[in-house]
């Protein structure tokens, strides 16, 4: 099993991802793929003078993780524009590392951090290393940022002397009670010396992702995008009375989604770049797609298709077989889904066959299923009136094929299905009973 940060305060957080390169700091994050992770540092602290020339030699540069343990390096990428070398626009750069399953992390626009934001800096000052306590973390807020540069103010005032070996360091946002990387840290801020105290420049992300497109490598991802087993235990949170009377079933829904991930389903990022803006109620909400909270709703999506059509594997193959007969679409609006009936009956159109079934996925606490007598009548009437034959003439065949759709929302099924019915579960003797009580209640609404 993977990695939680749950248990481990802010602090233990952001150290575990802090690592020592050479005579700087540098910072781990995520990776579009399984084959590297990132570390994200300045190009300054990999690189060595011979004479009056900046080398770069992967051989030289020495990482270390927060229990000294030395990572391997297998690439760097820097900016391939042509540049001088002293030039701090280009003062950064990404090793690519062998794989570390333990990151999770969090990331954030530096754009969008409020005015005087508290941040972290996190690093290896060199006035520490060797101690028993080499990792350090300085307080501040954010100055500003302009042009992916961040200009920061560190609390107290430190000087240069204080801070040399942080170049490279993580930059972090609190935010929610879990801190985000915003980035990087690498000079400080001042031409003299005598301006050197208390402020330091710091590489936004954007600055690094621009890198990573230039050098067509695998983009920075949140951690959940890496696999679905970083969600499976976020699966089926039924809001119950007593969880004890559906314990036996949520045990055996999160082994039956163990077993389909072992078997095969894609990684998330795999399913985003293959269905895009496809997997969302609004298209103009692009961010919405790295949302932690579409892809748990997708993995239970394949769940209940898998166990609905009584498969053991959910691989790319069953998931492009399903795409016409069942789609998941996600929001994070909160208002009532049925508000938005008739553009999910028209996207249900645009990608299902008659009788297919669509179901929203947003963070509607109360959503409800179609009421029994709700009629879609006067909604159909709007979008399968027949082109140029007058405002009242309904196409018969459109018409039918609207209304053989199936539209629910994933949390009216969990209501229907499990919490208004927990007392049904409690009587059955195991997993597989209530697994079979719960396909059951599912089939009688969108099967």
């Amino acid at each position: 099993m993977m990695r939680s940060d749950l248990n481990n305060t802010d602090a233990e957080i952001m150290q575990s991802y802090t690592v020592m390169v050479n005579g700087g700091s540098g910072v781990l994050v995520n990776a579009m793929t399984l084959d590297y992770s990132y570390v994200l540092t300045a190009a300054h602290v990999i690189r060595k003078k011979k004479g009056d020339i900046a080398v770069l030699d992967l051989d030289d540069i020495n990482v270390l993780d927060y229990k000294s343990e030395k990572l391997k390096v297998l690439a760097v990428l820097i900016d391939p524009a042509p540049h001088d070398a002293e030039d701090p626009t280009y003062d950064c750069a990404i090793l690519k590392v062998e794989y570390q399953a333990r990151v999770l992390q969090r990331c954030f626009a530096a754009s969008r951090l409020p005015h005087l934001a508290a941040i972290i800096l996190v690093g290896y000052p060199a006035t520490e290393r060797g101690s028993a306590d080499q990792i350090k973390q300085y307080d501040g807020h954010k100055t500003s940022v302009v042009n992916k540069l961040v200009i920061l103010t560190i609390n107290g005032v430190p000087a240069k002397s204080t801070i040399q070996g942080m170049s490279g360091g993580g930059v972090y946002h609190i935010q929610a009670g879990s801190p985000f990387l915003i980035g990087v840290e690498f000079q400080m801020d001042g031409t003299g010396e005598e301006q050197q105290y208390g402020r330091v420049q710091c590489h936004s992300l954007a600055r690094f992702e621009e890198i990573i497109t230039a050098c067509t490598s695998a983009q920075m991802i949140p951690a959940h995008l890496e696999c679905f087993s970083r969600m499976r235990e976020m699966i089926f949170a039924f809001n119950v009375i007593d969880p004890n009377n559906v314990h036996q079933l949520k045990v055996a829904l999160e082994g039956f989604a163990d077993s389909l991930i072992r078997g095969g389903i894609p990684a998330p990022y795999e399913v985003m770049e293959q269905y895009d803006l496809q997997l969302l109620v609004d298209s103009k909400r692009p961010d919405e797609l790295k949302n932690q909270e579409l892809w748990v709703a997708y993995l239970e999506f394949l769940v209940i298709c898998a166990l609905m059509d009584n498969v053991g594997a959910a691989d790319a193959n069953y998931i492009k077989n399903i795409e016409r007969k069942r789609r998941l679409l996600y929001t994070s609006d909160g208002s009532n889904w049925l508000r938005r009936l008739e553009e999910l009956l028209k996207t249900a159109r645009k990608y299902l066959d008659k009788n297919g079934t669509l179901i929203v996925a947003s963070p509607e606490a109360a959503a409800q299923l179609l009421p029994p007598n709700f009629t879609l009548k006067n909604v159909i009437s709007n979008i399968a009136v027949v082109p140029n034959e007058g405002p009242l003439a309904i196409d018969t065949v459109e018409s039918a094929i609207y209304t053989s759709f199936k539209l629910t929302h994933l949390e009216g099924l969990r209501k229907n299905c499990v919490i208004d019915s927990e007392d049904e579960y409690q009587g059955l003797p195991s997993g597989r009973a209530q697994l079979q009580l719960f396909k059951d209640k599912l089939n009688e609404i969108i099967n």
